[in-house]
């Protein structure tokens, strides 16, 4: 079975890193640190230990609660409740939103890894068919008139012509 996985999340507080292990536990520990403006990991989550660190100033109360207790929003903010008392309230700002997307397929021998070469034909393919003059660039990964350019046609205009 073939996977991807992007994980992206929305918080701009202090702490709410990420953590991970991607040669396992006995390996060094990497962390994404805010601000998380349109930062996305793709990996294989289910196979990578990962934590969230601590959200939120270092010294600040926890609230008391239980496995029980549920999270709601209430007008601009959001509230912990447990057996009908509220134990805390948070202010949108405060929360860390995590999005997860995964796709799974069953690989087959025809199936085609998903490298940087293939990455890049398929980039060049379609500016190539968007009539958009660039260059090739040697290293695609730290050229910023490369990511500048993706950035330029790709985020700027998400939305596909079909998709119109």
């Amino acid at each position: 079975m073939v996977q991807a996985g992007a994980l992206t999340w929305f918080y701009d507080g202090p702490g709410g890193n990420f953590e991970y292990w991607p040669e396992g536990l006995n390996g060094r520990m990497f962390s994404e640190r805010p601000p998380f403006g349109n930062v996305a990991i793709m990996a294989d989550n289910d196979q990578m230990c990962h934590r969230i660190g601590r959200v939120g100033e270092p010294d600040a109360r926890l609230p008391r609660m239980t496995s029980v207790a549920e999270i709601g929003r209430v007008d601009e903010a959001w509230e912990i409740v447990e057996n009908g008392e509220t134990r805390a309230t948070y202010p949108s700002t405060t929360i860390r939103l995590s999005l997860v997307w995964k796709a799974i397929r069953e690989s087959d021998a025809d199936s085609e890894l998903l490298t940087l070469n293939r990455v890049m034909s398929v980039f060049i393919a379609d500016l190539r068919r968007r009539s958009i003059d660039f260059r090739i660039p040697g290293d695609p990964l730290s050229d910023n008139e490369w990511v500048a350019l993706l950035d330029r046609v790709y985020y700027a205009h998400p939305v596909s012509e079909n998709a119109k």
